[in-house]
C-alpha cells in the first residue's frame, strides 16, 4: 500500500510512480518548482524543460521531467474519471525508492541503481477561484 504526504480528501485525487530510473535529487528539485500550480501550467513547464526552452538553475533535468509528466498525466486522467475539470497540485513529492544492484560484481557489492518514488496530490478548483502559487 503506498503511503501520501497528506490525507486525500473527496475533492482530490492521486498518483504515484514507484521505483522510477531517475535522481532522487533531481527529482525532488523539479518537484520543489511546480508544487502548488496548476495542472495544465505544470505540464507546458516540463515539456519546456524537456524541449530545452526553459531551466532550473541552468539545467534541463530531460529524464526527470519526462518521468514526472508521465504521473501528472496519469493523476490528471483520474481527475477527469472523477469528473473535475481544472486542478492544482496540492503535493508532489520525491522519495528515495527501493535499492537494488547491478548483476555486476564490484567489490562484490554491486553498483546501486537510481530509484525514485513520485507521489502526486491534485486538488479540484471550482471555475471562478484561482488558487495557484505562480
Amino acid at each position: 500500500m503506498i503511503r501520501y504526504p497528506v490525507k486525500v480528501g473527496e475533492n482530490e485525487v492521486k498518483a504515484a510512480g514507484i521505483a522510477l530510473p531517475i535522481s532522487t535529487k533531481n527529482s525532488i528539485i523539479v518537484c520543489r518548482k511546480i508544487n502548488g500550480m496548476p495542472t495544465e501550467k505544470a505540464k507546458k513547464f516540463l515539456r519546456d524543460m524537456i524541449e530545452g526552452k526553459r531551466h532550473i538553475n541552468r539545467k534541463h533535468y530531460t529524464k526527470t521531467c519526462k518521468e514526472i509528466l508521465k504521473v501528472l498525466e496519469s493523476a490528471e486522467n483520474n481527475a477527469k474519471n472523477k469528473g473535475f475539470e481544472k486542478t492544482v497540485i496540492r503535493t508532489i513529492s520525491a522519495e528515495k525508492g527501493v535499492t537494488r544492484f547491478r548483476m555486476k560484481r564490484r567489490r562484490s557489492f554491486g553498483i546501486e541503481m537510481k530509484s525514485t518514488n513520485i507521489k502526486i496530490v491534485l486538488r479540484a478548483v471550482e471555475e471562478g477561484k484561482n488558487e495557484s502559487k505562480n
